[in-house]
């Protein structure tokens, strides 16, 4: 009988269904599953390399190496020896929880390598360093003990959740969720997305998986996989990662990668709230404007809303200091330090009403300089050094409707022209110390921008100037193309190299430049006015004054350096051109048609003077482009549409795929052949969750499927015609070249039905839509 169960177009008794192996000696290294096993590691590894360039340079590779490695011998090991299947993916995360104790927590635990009272409280300690750094650094962000600690648990459980569907459940097509867990990380974060290069390398791990899972599941240990297989699945994958590498560059939005740049395309317009630095770039150079802020004002200026400030530039990335230790609770009245009022007291009071349903960020918005805050849910705190203010909790709704109590100086090119230096300890260390390392070119712009300026003001405005004059050009595209973007002493010196990019550049190079010469700086981050509504909301500011609405999105956000002048405190000035809206006491004095710096205001502000024309052979700018609702809804709803049809595709290919093989089975059935109805009904018992074994036999198999399905007698009695049937063909001939038994196709269907009926509703769709035996066997039925 055996003989006739590997007849080429059958191949078994269920026609080369994944087989449930014959049950293998306790620690053979087939109960292990070794091969799919490393397979399973080999595609997370491959997959984990797309993750440079998320982190800085290679040294979280060696410690991500033993996060993955180490648990997953430890699942094969538990395989092995027969442990039961539930505990083996329990078994894995018990060794990742080791392997991540001895590699960050060796000093507070048991033996160096098991948990012990304080291994909690450092990998909090690490987490907490974890989020800090993602909330306020740019990719790549350094390998710092907390990010590595968050990759290596992360991708960790990964492996362990791969090896599970690969090697233990046998599943090795589904396991391609958990890489593409991997994958979604660089895709979203990194500027180039994930890159031709590094999709290759998951794509080949993915497919080198598969094929150890086939070679296992269909034609068991040390086989050779026939060559109609093997060339099926390679003309299949190839098309698939052509496919993959070619749509791109036909859907809008893609400009790039394997993956929709999270810098470029953005299907929704949700919460886009501003984390320093970190989403800055990829908020101006959205394709569509999101995140819609409105405000009103009783100032007659245009408020700019600041959320924090950068002051340690000591570091290869910059991010705001919390200094939680000096942050002040209650923001209802902030009590000003008399030395940081701005205009050294003479100022006038503003009301801003700030609403917005979609900022979601730590750090409140509000102008500068506030007295306090009402009405804004969250626990916040103010640093009295820099005055932004904190949520505590980390869970600021994105909702907010809050009033703000602020300040704006009344200050003059005059007054600032006479301030003196600042003396020493007037401000705090922090804002004007530079690196020993500073570059030499940021030292020489210094010196070149501010020449034979002797008082701190006019050498502000020379900075300035410098930076608004025609040999600097605001661009987004040049900082990704040039691979700076970002911040960094080394970003701020290729910049002044190439004189191209926008405001967190243009922001930092003056701040640094100002400190250079002696003016203590920082930079703040948040929004440029915006652009006026029209409307007059009801209410006025503090002397009656009325109140005038604005409106701002991601296309807004902006950074912008403040420095300070004794007597005067922190002064705003705007070094980027065709950006935000320059002082009254920081504007140069209306030039001559030759003149050489620009003054080139944001053309959406109200009431901006015009641009002084520049020199013929100067280049033109690359201003930024504002989108109206109209200018790119019909590209986004058209990539949205894509997108929605793509996944579509993806769902409904393998349904489609399946009823095909089960409507030529059925064309088959129908020209005296009985063998196709019981490759159809071996296939149903796949994707049910009945699959066969090595050892069965046509009756055999129909009567455990009976058993373990708990077939009615009707559907019993179907399934006992369909095996009959089948027999009779196999063993004596019949059936070939004349009719096949009428009933036979109907049983199939009476089968099916019952089959359907006995699942539940999740392994009904499973079964429909992600069908086991498409994915497990590759051959024609």
């Amino acid at each position: 009988m055996s003989a006739l169960l590997t007849r080429p177009e059958a191949g078994s008794p269920l026609s080369g269904s994944p087989q449930e192996p014959d049950p293998a000696p306790r620690g053979s290294s087939e109960a292990a599953n070794v091969a799919v096993g490393a397979a399973s590691a080999l595609a997370v590894l491959l997959c984990s390399l797309s993750v440079h360039g998320v982190i800085e340079g290679w040294s979280w590779l060696t410690p991500l190496f033993f996060a993955i490695l180490v648990p997953l011998a430890a699942t094969a090991a538990a395989r092995r020896f027969r442990v039961p299947q539930p505990l083996v993916p329990v078994s894995g995360m018990a060794v990742l929880a080791c392997t991540l104790t001895w590699l960050f927590a060796s000093s507070s635990s048991f033996l160096g390598f098991l948990p012990g009272p304080g291994t909690l409280a450092r990998a909090d300690a690490l987490l907490s360093e974890a989020r800090t750094v993602i909330l306020t650094e740019v990719t790549p962000v350094q390998p710092l003990p907390g990010i590595l600690f968050l990759c290596c648990a992360g991708i960790g459980l990964v492996a362990v959740l791969t090896d599970t569907l690969a090697a233990t459940l046998r599943m090795p097509a589904t396991a391609g969720l958990g890489l593409f867990a991997v994958l979604m990380l660089p895709a979203v974060l990194k500027p180039e997305s994930l890159g031709t290069g590094y999709f290759l390398l998951a794509g080949a791990g993915y497919l080198v998986l598969l094929a150890a899972g086939a070679r296992r599941e269909q034609h068991g240990p040390g086989t050779r996989v026939p060559r109609p297989w093997l060339a099926r699945a390679t003309a299949v994958s190839a098309s698939s990662l052509a496919l993959a590498l070619l749509l791109p560059a036909v859907l809008p939005g893609f400009s790039g990668g394997a993956f929709p740049e999270g810098t470029r395309f953005n299907f929704f317009s949700g919460s886009t709230g501003l984390n320093p630095v970190v989403s800055l770039g990829s908020d101006l150079r959205q394709p569509q404007s999101a995140g819609r802020i409105t405000y009103s004002t009783s100032s007659t200026d245009p408020v700019y809303l600041r959320s924090t400030t950068l002051e340690d530039f000591s570091g290869s990335r910059w991010g705001p200091d919390i200094r939680a230790a000096e942050r002040r609770e209650g923001v209802s009245t902030m009590s000003p330090d008399a030395s940081t009022l701005p205009g050294g007291g003479r100022s006038t009071p503003v009301v801003t009403r700030i609403s917005s349903k979609t900022y979601s960020s730590p750090w409140l918005l509000a102008p500068y300089y506030p007295l306090g805050v009402t009405g804004a849910e969250g626990n916040w705190s103010w640093d009295p050094k820099t005055m932004t203010v904190l949520d505590d909790s980390s869970d600021s709704a994105s909702t907010q409707d809050y009033q703000v109590l602020s300040v704006s100086p009344e200050l003059t090119p005059e007054e600032l022209a006479r301030l003196p230096e600042v003396d020493n300890g007037s401000v705090d260390a922090v804002f004007t110390d530079l690196p020993a390392d500073l570059p030499g070119n940021i030292r020489d712009a210094a010196a070149e921008a501010v020449k034979d300026a002797s008082t701190p003001y006019a050498k502000a405005m020379a900075i300035q100037g410098y930076l608004r004059g025609p040999e600097f050009s605001y661009s987004l595209e040049a900082p990704v193309e040039g691979g700076y973007d970002g911040n960094g002493m080394s970003v701020l010196s290729e910049f002044l190299e190439r004189k191209a990019g926008y405001c967190v550049h243009f922001a930092a190079a003056m701040a640094v430049m100002a400190r250079q010469e002696g003016i203590p700086s920082r930079m703040a981050l948040g929004y440029a006015p915006g652009q006026s509504t029209g409307d007059t909301p009801e209410g006025t500011g503090p002397n009656g004054e009325p109140l005038r609405e604005f409106e701002v999105d991601s296309s807004d956000a902006h950074a912008w350096p403040e420095l300070y002048f004794e007597g005067a405190g922190w002064v705003r000035f705007e070094p980027t051109p065709s950006r935000g809206s320059v002082p009254v006491y920081a504007r140069e004095p209306l030039a001559p048609a030759d003149a050489t710096i620009r003054d080139d205001e944001d053309p959406r502000l109200p009431g901006t003077p015009a641009a002084v024309p520049a020199l013929p052979q100067e280049a033109p700018l690359e201003p930024e482009t504002v989108l109206e609702p109209g200018d790119a809804g019909g590209t986004a709803w058209l990539g949205a549409l894509l997108g929605v049809l793509a996944a579509a595709a993806a769902v409904l290919t393998p349904w489609a795929m399946r009823r095909r093989r089960a409507a030529r089975r059925r064309h088959a059935a129908a020209d005296g052949r009985t063998g196709p109805v019981w490759d159809e009904l071996a296939d149903l018992g796949i994707d049910y969750g009945y699959p066969g074994r090595t050892s069965d036999t046509p009756r055999t198999y129909a009567g455990r499927l009976a058993q373990e399905a708990g077939l009615s007698p009707r559907a019993e009695e179907a399934l006992n015609r369909i095996r009959s049937s089948f027999e009779v063909e196999a063993y004596a001939g019949a059936g070939r070249g004349g009719p096949a038994p009428a009933p036979v196709w109907a049983d199939l269907e009476t089968v099916r039905e019952e089959l359907r009926r006995g699942t539940g509703f999740l392994g009904r769709i499973h079964a429909r839509f992600l069908p086991p035996s498409l994915a497990l066997r590759f051959r024609h039925g």
